[in-house]
C-alpha cells in the first residue's frame, strides 16, 4: 500500500534537474570527507524543462561559462546549451550550440593543444563524438566519431601518458557497469581494458564528472543510484590504473543536507565538477504542478510506444522519464 500512495504523491511534482553553484575549496572536502557548501540553485524559466550535467569552463576574459544537458519535455530530448554566470552566480546568455534532434547530455570538456574538446553523451545514436569548441562564436564544430558504443557519461583523463576513457554503456546496465578504454591520443583510437567491466554495481559505477586530484590522489566522482537514478555522489579514490588491471575503493558518500534551507525540494544530487573556488553541480527539485506531471505522464508513454519501434531504444536514457 505505501508504495502504491509513494507512486501517487510522485505523479503529483514535476521533478526537473536545476544546477547549483558554491564557493568551497573541494580539498578541504575531500579531506575532512564533509560536503555541506551553501548551494545557490539556479531558477528555471518554466517548468516545461530541467538542466542538468554542468561542466564549467573559464574564457580568456575571466567568464564562466557552464555547459549543460537542456531537456524539454515537449520533444524529450536533451541538447546541449551554454550559460554564462557572474561573480554573484547570476545566469546570462543562454544559447543552445548542439540539437541532433536525439538525446544530447553530460558534455564533458578536455582541453589540449590549445583546444576546447566537447564529448557530450550520445548514447541514443550508438556512438560517441568530439566536438571542437570556438570560444569567440560559441559554437561548436564536428571533429570525429570517436568510438561506436552507445556510452554513458563518458569522462577521460590523462594518466601515465596515456589516455583514459571512462563510462557505462546504455542498456540494461546502464548504471551498474564500469567500462574503460585507453589510447595514446585524445581523439583514439581506444582500445578496451582487459578487465571491463572493470565495476559492476548500482553504486559507484556510472560517472559523475571530472576526475579530483587532492594530494597526489585521484578521486572519480561516480552516481550513486542503488534504490533510484542519481540519488547520490560517491567519490571514489582510485588506487592502481594500467592498460590490465584497475582498482578503486569508495571514499565519500555526497548527498543533499536537506537540514539546509537553501536545499529546500531538493531531493537528489548527480554530477559534480570543479573550477578554482566554484562547485558546480546539480540537484533533483520537485515542484507541486499536478497538471503539468500529468502532461508529461501522458507524453512519456507516447514517447516510450515511439521507442519501442527504435533500432537504438534500448540506448535511450529512460531515467528522463521522472
Amino acid at each position: 500500500m505505501k508504495k502504491i500512495i509513494s507512486q501517487l504523491f510522485k505523479k503529483l511534482f514535476v521533478k526537473q534537474w536545476v544546477i547549483g553553484i558554491s564557493r568551497g575549496s573541494i580539498k578541504d572536502i575531500i579531506r575532512t570527507k564533509i560536503f555541506n557548501p551553501n548551494i545557490k540553485w539556479l531558477e528555471l524559466d518554466t517548468i516545461d524543462h530541467f538542466r542538468a550535467d554542468p561542466f564549467p569552463l573559464k574564457d580568456k576574459n575571466g567568464d564562466i561559462n557552464i555547459f549543460y544537458e537542456d531537456f524539454h519535455f515537449d520533444e524529450f530530448y536533451g541538447d546541449i546549451s551554454i550559460m554564462t554566470i557572474d561573480k554573484n552566480f547570476n545566469q546570462s546568455n543562454h544559447k543552445t550550440i548542439l540539437d541532433t534532434k536525439s538525446h544530447l547530455s553530460y558534455p564533458f570538456i578536455f582541453e589540449e593543444n590549445q583546444h576546447i574538446y566537447i564529448f557530450p553523451e550520445s548514447a541514443q545514436s550508438g556512438k560517441l563524438a568530439c566536438y571542437d569548441y570556438n570560444s569567440e562564436k560559441r559554437s561548436l564544430s564536428f571533429v570525429k566519431d570517436i568510438i561506436n558504443l552507445p556510452l554513458l557519461d563518458s569522462t577521460i583523463i590523462k594518466y601515465n601518458g596515456k589516455y583514459w576513457l571512462f563510462g557505462t554503456i546504455g542498456g540494461k546496465n546502464s548504471n551498474r557497469k564500469l567500462f574503460i578504454f585507453f589510447s595514446d591520443n585524445l581523439l583514439g583510437p581506444y582500445t578496451p581494458h582487459k578487465e571491463n567491466p572493470v565495476k559492476e554495481g548500482p553504486n559507484g559505477s556510472r560517472p559523475a564528472g571530472n576526475f579530483i586530484e587532492v594530494d597526489g590522489n585521484l578521486y572519480r566522482p561516480s552516481q550513486n543510484c542503488q534504490n533510484q537514478y542519481g540519488e547520490s555522489i560517491t567519490i571514489n579514490k582510485v588506487i592502481f590504473l594500467d592498460e590490465n588491471a584497475y582498482s578503486e575503493e569508495p571514499y565519500m558518500l555526497i548527498c543533499i543536507n536537506r537540514k539546509n534551507k537553501l536545499n529546500r525540494r531538493i531531493k537528489a544530487i548527480h554530477t559534480i565538477n570543479i573550477l578554482d573556488d566554484l562547485i558546480i553541480v546539480d540537484g533533483l527539485k520537485w515542484t507541486f504542478s499536478p497538471k503539468n506531471q500529468w502532461k508529461n505522464f501522458k507524453r512519456n508513454r507516447v514517447y516510450l510506444k515511439q521507442l519501442k519501434s527504435n533500432k537504438n531504444a534500448d540506448n535511450y536514457p529512460t531515467e528522463n522519464l521522472l
